[in-house]
């Protein structure tokens, strides 16, 4: 059942900023909120000033799985019709040929959204533009550069909103600012190119190993200054100015099972008994085995015989995980598991 969206205190600030800032940053941490504030600014954009439709681009997870469940989520933004520019190239036409109020796309689909606009000399779309973890658009350059961020940036000046989203706006340091800001100002408060930038707030250091490689040490100035230079631009929201860190804030994060997963599910709850191929079955001999079977499948895998052989039936919780590891930007994540499947796909998925 979809609930009502109350705005916090800092949401209703986050909102307000958005809506006062054609172009902006929203530096909020992971759990406060940032996509159900986005589809408020949508929602008003839309019914009030008659603006939009909206391209939100995020990693491939938060884009198949987060703002299309957080549209579900709130009673509030069940109108707004979501397309998912994503998949391979007939679902990615099929998407962006769509009528809607949000279109979602992933990063690496950029270069590819370029290309097709360009063959078909069709015009940009979308007069907002909200980047979901926009420290992707970090190695951004006027020259060189991320291609997919330079595939975004051909497109910047026909962008009437643009909104940066996450929650850690520098995780290798102050040097990763630019290329977001650059989307913002278009270099106006931190330099024209990347390399003004540079010469500006920072010091060229060798590295000793390597003669030919240079070290860019921030100067003693260069954080309270970069920081008044775009504060005017960017909001960003601290979670201990408004929770009590001492005790745990909880945020839950739901995952919704693939269709073709949530059949198979629904069948061994019923039938007790499932096959996955032509050669590989689940059979639960009691209630107790088929609880512990559901719960294997709910996490993705699930064992197929005594001989603790399983196979993988969908990585939805994966895909939820390289969120929240994105998200974190090196910060250190504790996290459980309930069985060995589990454990080994995780391990796999993020061998670092």
């Amino acid at each position: 059942m979809p609930k009502t969206f109350t705005p916090w205190l800092y949401q209703e600030k986050m909102i307000q900023f958005a809506l006062a800032h054609e172009k902006c940053g929203l530096f909020v941490p992971m759990g406060m909120g940032k996509t159900s504030s986005s589809l408020a600014v949508i929602d008003i954009l839309k019914n009030i000033f008659e603006e939009g439709p909206a391209l939100v681009i995020a990693p491939l997870a938060v884009a198949k799985n987060a703002w299309p469940s957080e549209v579900k989520k709130w009673a509030n933004f069940n109108h707004l019709k979501v397309s998912e520019i994503l998949g391979d190239k007939k679902s990615r036409v099929k998407g962006l040929h769509s009528p809607a109020d949000i279109y979602v796309i992933n990063y690496d689909n950029l270069i590819w959204l370029d290309d097709y606009l360009t063959a078909k000399n069709y015009k940009w779309p979308f007069p907002i533009v909200i980047a979901d973890e926009s420290t992707r658009l970090k190695s951004f350059r006027t020259r060189q550069g991320s291609k997919r961020a330079k595939a975004l940036a051909r497109y910047s000046n026909r962008f009437k909103r643009f909104i940066a989203l996450t929650g850690t706006p520098s995780p290798n340091g102050l040097s990763d600012l630019w290329g977001q800001l650059w989307f913002i100002d278009q270099g106006e408060r931190l330099g024209r190119s990347f390399s003004a930038f540079n010469s500006r707030w920072f010091i060229p250091k060798q590295v000793a190993a390597n003669a030919a490689a240079v070290q860019w040490i921030p100067k003693p100035c260069a954080q309270e200054q970069i920081q008044k230079a775009i504060a005017d631009v960017c909001l960003s929201i601290k979670a201990e100015d408004y929770f009590e860190l001492d005790k745990p804030h909880f945020v839950n994060i739901e995952v919704e099972m693939p269709e073709k997963a949530k059949e198979i599910y629904e069948t061994l709850e019923k039938e007790m008994f499932v096959e996955l191929t032509a050669k590989t079955s689940i059979e639960a001999v009691n209630a107790a085995a088929k609880t512990v079977k559901c719960l294997q499948l709910a996490n993705g895998a699930v064992y197929t015989d005594e001989l603790h052989n399983w196979s993988e039936v969908h990585t939805a919780k994966l895909d939820a995980l390289a969120s929240i590891v994105e998200e974190a930007a090196g910060e250190p994540l504790l996290v459980t598991y309930q069985f060995k499947t589990d454990l080994a796909r995780i391990k796999k998925a993020f061998p670092q």
